[in-house]
């Protein structure tokens, strides 16, 4: 992946926004990375289950806090995605279990990825199958001061994502808390204020008793190989007009150019490199 993929769109306005930038959703453009870890296990990747590696026996993975119904969350548009993150410091989600183990892994942010249609808007590809947008919700572990001091470590984030689906006209009313927000952060770099239950649409999946993980980066820069990725195959199903939604987004300050596509392409492990993905099943639900 080169940087030009990151990059806002060409821009004529008065005040041009740098295309050269190459910033993202978790705020760490240009930091320098050490060579070594790059180019092992770069993300996303296509799973297929036959590849991968069946347990029975995993710990649920538990999630602490990411739907309760109190505090303020933050919905930005910050040139390249739509952000969500928690006000309140002093509660914030976290992770455990799993994959995990006894680690906690603290909630950093959500951010969702998009593309011009309903077919190719996700970055992971699950047996030959693309789906309309894909959530990442990014956790880093609480071993570590914050965010920017554990991305550059081997056990310093994870990341679940959540695929969507477009199809038809019927809203998923759980999403439209954030669909319905993404019409009040059009302009580069508006926030709007919403309730921490606009992640209720993740709910029952996060439940789901099986999904997939494996070792893998960051899919914007620096491309850090830091992330336990925890992915659920079950598609969450929205409307198109709830993912159209995000297309109107845009992304320089003269409002001519919409985030049309915000998506790393696939990642080819080297051929030395074997790649190990985990089919994590429990007896009993995440929580």
């Amino acid at each position: 992946m080169t940087g030009q993929m990151l990059t806002r769109n060409q821009c004529d306005c008065t005040t041009e926004p740098d295309t050269n930038r190459t910033d993202n959703p978790l705020g760490e453009a240009h930091i320098q990375v050490a060579e070594w870890r790059l180019n092992k296990v770069q993300s996303p990747i296509e799973l297929n289950h036959d590849d991968s590696i069946s347990h029975d026996h995993f710990e649920p993975l538990q999630f602490h806090g990411h739907w309760d119904t109190h505090g303020i969350a933050n919905f930005t548009n910050n040139g390249f995605t739509a952000t969500l993150r928690f006000s309140d410091k002093d509660h914030m989600p976290y992770l455990k279990g799993g994959p995990l183990h006894d680690d906690e892994y603290v909630f950093e942010q959500l951010h969702f990825h998009w593309s011009e249609d309903d077919h190719s808007g996700c970055e992971h590809i699950f047996e030959g199958r693309a789906y309309s947008m894909e959530a990442h919700v990014v956790h880093y572990n609480r071993k570590y001061k914050d965010f920017q001091d554990a991305h550059d470590k081997h056990d310093g984030l994870s990341v679940v994502a959540f695929f969507l689906q477009a199809s038809g006209d019927e809203d998923n009313d759980d999403f439209l808390k954030l669909s319905t927000a993404a019409s009040d952060i059009i302009s580069i770099n508006s926030s709007v204020k919403v309730s921490t239950e606009c992640m209720d649409w993740i709910k029952e999946s996060a439940q789901c008793k099986g999904y997939y993980t494996y070792q893998g980066s960051l899919t914007t820069e620096p491309y850090t190989e830091s992330v336990t990725w925890i992915l659920y195959p079950k598609p969450i199903q929205v409307s198109q007009e709830q993912v159209a939604s995000f297309r109107k987004l845009k992304c320089c300050p003269c409002n001519e150019h919409n985030i049309k596509k915000n998506v790393r392409p696939l990642q080819t492990p080297p051929e030395h490199k074997k790649l190990q993905i985990v089919y994590a099943r429990s007896h009993r639900q995440s929580e």
